[in-house]
């Protein structure tokens, strides 16, 4: 039996609502999207996961999903380096069905090579029930491998022997002004995170960020309530009055 481990989110206080003060490793994690706009931040926030995790780990990561690369996009070097996850550590396996995806994710874990493997389960979710994480959660202890999976098909609500679940959902992030710009850049992604289910943990929710230079989460401040911006005025001059009227 591996000795399971953590490894830190880099915020204290999501660490603190975590077993042993941190992400455990050698387990099944589920990542949830609140809504149905919400798939993209529950990917970033995956990612944001699985960098923390092969950082702390060597091998490569497993990348197997089930979604449809028109909806739902796929690994994107570019995109995946921006997050932290070097693209070279990546193996990335297509699967035509949920089935096919679950025994990549299980097959992953028959060795201590890997430093994680992600399944994106984007259809054919009834395959993936208390008996299939089990599964999975047997194999990950053996090898010490985690497993994150992204949950977008079907009902979630259900029983599984995950350790924890996390509900996400996109919020608006804070804008970066430039000097000499008057349009401001994008902040970092911002997103609700809810730990809704942590076997020994502190289920809780947080406004967190994802921070692309230390490679960390963090929590956000929240957006401070602004007043309307008043229009500006049009003044006319009123000849030989030396009056002005707002138009």
């Amino acid at each position: 039996m591996h000795e399971t481990s953590t490894v830190s989110l880099g915020e204290a206080e999501l660490d603190a609502a975590l077993p042993e003060g941190g992400l455990e490793l050698g387990v099944v994690h589920e990542i949830v999207p609140a809504g149905a706009g919400d798939v993209a931040a529950a990917l970033g926030f995956s990612l944001g996961l699985l960098t923390r995790i092969a950082g702390s780990r060597p091998g490569p990561v497993l990348w197997t999903a089930t979604q449809d690369p028109a909806r739902h996009g796929t690994a994107y070097p570019i995109g995946l380096m921006a997050t932290g996850l070097d693209p070279g550590r990546l193996i990335q396996v297509n699967a035509s069905a949920a089935r096919d995806m679950l025994w990549t994710l299980e097959e992953s874990l028959t060795t201590a090579a890997f430093a994680a493997a992600f399944g994106f389960l984007a259809r054919d979710g009834r395959h993936y029930d208390f008996t299939a994480s089990r599964r999975l959660s047997m194999r990950a202890a053996e090898s010490g491998g985690t497993v994150i999976i992204l949950r977008v098909a079907a009902d979630t609500s259900g029983s599984t022997a995950a350790a924890t679940r996390w509900s996400v959902s996109a919020r608006p992030s804070l804008p970066i002004r430039f000097p000499g710009h008057a349009m401001p850049g994008l902040g970092p992604p911002r997103w609700q995170v809810d730990l809704v289910r942590c076997k020994r943990g502190r289920p809780r929710g947080w406004l967190v960020e994802w921070d692309h230079e230390t490679l960390r989460f963090h929590l956000a401040a929240p957006l401070a309530d602004r007043a309307p911006v008043p229009r500006p005025s049009v003044i006319a001059g009123r000849s030989g009055t030396g009056r002005s009227q707002a138009a």
